[in-house]
């Protein structure tokens, strides 16, 4: 059953993407599961680390559950409900952490999957790893605070690569142009993660809390206004519509249901 895993030891929570049958895609459920859990994080205050990590060493997260995306856009609300759809909301309860958060890549990031990777503070992936931002492959478009995203770690004529090509990055490729920090050894990959994430809890919790929010709320760019959110959101339901989303779609839906 897919599932979000929750795991507390001492001050690290660690949150694993759970659908080993079908590389840790992600549906409504289990992005509701995984915002439950980040917001319940936030409010505690023995708390020091968030870890995020897919079941097994295969696959991070092989972004969005076709099938479960499909019937999910026939019933409603839109994918591109920037304050609804629990995607969004899951992606800014994980940005809203007072805590730092770390994702453990040990093996495929793709799509929404890539996207929750990013939104964490810090990205440590095996030499396995894999990144992947496929919207033209399925003809819709990304989100306006996904390419935020992707503009602010690898830049603007990477970020128009990585989403015009939907090319597969490879773990060596990602370090050097800002998608992972740190890669490991596929055999000591945990104990990399778990090292790394030592190293951070060991440091004074109060310090890294009051610079993550400086870095948030102080230094980053301005938030996109309503009137720019509205006009990607118009954007993206004209691709969601469209009759080569359809297509497309059902092909890839026939392979991953």
């Amino acid at each position: 059953m897919p599932e979000v895993l929750a795991e507390r030891r001492a001050a690290r929570l660690t949150l694993t993407l759970s659908a080993p049958g079908r590389g840790n895609s992600l549906d409504e459920d289990m992005l509701s599961a995984l915002e439950a859990h980040l917001r319940r994080a936030a409010a505690d205050e023995e708390l020091r680390l968030v870890v995020l990590r897919g079941a097994g060493d295969k696959s991070f997260s092989t972004g969005y559950h076709v099938p479960s995306l499909l019937a999910e856009l026939e019933r409603g609300p839109s994918v591109s409900d920037y304050e609804r759809h629990p995607l969004e909301r899951a992606l800014r309860a994980l940005e809203e952490l007072p805590q730092p958060s770390l994702a453990a890549v040990a093996g495929n990031a793709y799509g929404a999957g890539c996207e929750l990777a990013l939104a964490c503070d810090l990205r440590l992936a095996s030499e396995a790893a894999r990144f992947c931002m496929p919207p033209a492959k399925l003809g819709v478009l990304y989100s306006a605070t996904g390419m935020r995203r992707l503009l602010e770690l690898v830049g603007p004529s990477r970020t128009k690569e990585l989403l015009f090509t939907a090319c597969v990055v490879d773990a060596a490729r990602a370090e050097r142009i800002g998608l992972a920090d740190r890669l490991a050894p596929r055999a000591s990959f945990w104990e990399e993660v778990d090292s790394f994430a030592g190293a951070i809890e060991a440091n004074a919790p109060l310090s890294i809390r009051h610079t993550k929010t400086i870095l948030r709320d102080h230094l980053a760019p301005p938030a996109l206004d309503d009137a720019a959110l509205a006009e990607v959101a118009r954007l993206r339901d004209e691709c969601f519509r469209s009759e080569e989303f359809r297509r497309r779609s059902a092909k890839l839906g026939s392979r991953s249901s």
